[in-house]
């Protein structure tokens, strides 16, 4: 239950993406089918064909999306990056440095923001193209991970309509910002974490103990991902025991008992759906 590959380490393009995860050999945009995951590739011979991505002071990447000539479309790869948290999709990014060489992992990043900029086509011609905001997800590590301090009377169905607006980018000047990315993290966590209301949403169990503030320890779970962290559909994250935590992720029976929690999840949030739209 993760990645194998390292922050900075050079990899083969064929070898170690497409001959283990399938998927379009050809484009910027990867998206394997059945994979839990999204390649994203930038660098060397974009501006050539269209596409200006630029990297942030902060980190962040810049990235144009695909389609090479006329206004792009939120479409295909496009609509991928934009609904990867709503799907539960990792976004993995690498850069290529040089025509023929291998590919450097950059991380798994978070699409933050999207914006349409005006850009020369691979004709030359100005067309609307579509620029994400890609954000390092280390940066909102830590955010889905401890309990929240969730009230008891708190208004379930608002935290619940926070949570899944979270799990789309926004846009607009703040849309981008880390602390936008923050508040979204801390919103899907603070949901997920009322709605299992201190008890195991995988084993069933009462929370192992209580925070110094007299809190239920849960720990938020993302189901379809490898990876914990930033923005995700509340629909595929769990609030679960350490123990449960560690199963999902280290087990050799982890696939089985995602795929029952991915179930459990889904049915629960099927019942809350039917039961909040009525009040």
């Amino acid at each position: 239950m993760s990645w194998p590959f390292i922050i900075n380490h050079t990899y083969s393009r064929r070898d170690d993406v497409h001959r283990p995860y399938k998927g379009q050999e050809r484009s910027g945009i990867v998206t394997p089918k059945g994979a839990p995951g999204i390649f994203i590739f930038t660098g060397h011979g974009g501006g050539a064909i269209g596409y200006q991505d630029t990297f942030q002071p902060d980190g962040s990447l810049r990235y144009t999306g695909e389609g090479q000539i006329g206004d792009m479309r939120m479409a295909k790869g496009n609509l991928a990056i934009h609904d990867h948290a709503a799907n539960g999709k990792d976004l993995l990014v690498f850069q290529q440095l040089k025509k023929g060489s291998g590919i450097r992992f950059l991380g798994l990043f978070v699409c933050t923001d999207w914006e349409i900029e005006r850009q020369p086509d691979l004709k030359g011609t100005e067309r609307d193209a579509i620029v994400f905001t890609l954000t390092p997800l280390e940066n909102a590590n830590g955010l889905n991970v401890d309990s929240g301090n969730i009230q008891a009377t708190a208004d379930l169905n608002s935290l619940r309509q926070r949570a899944i607006a979270a799990a789309a980018p926004a846009q607009g000047k703040q849309a981008g910002k880390l602390s936008t990315l923050y508040v979204r993290s801390r919103d899907v966590r603070n949901y997920v974490l009322a709605r299992a209301n201190g008890v195991c949403e995988g084993c069933s169990q009462p929370a192992p103990f209580h925070t110094v503030d007299g809190f239920p320890f849960l720990e938020a779970h993302h189901i379809r991902r490898l990876t914990d962290g930033g923005p995700d559909d509340p629909k595929h994250v769990a609030g679960i025991c350490p123990n449960c935590h560690r199963r999902a992720h280290y087990s050799s029976d982890c696939a089985e008992f995602n795929r029952g929690l991915a179930a459990q999840i889904a049915s629960r949030e099927d019942e809350l759906s039917s039961k909040l739209s009525n009040l």
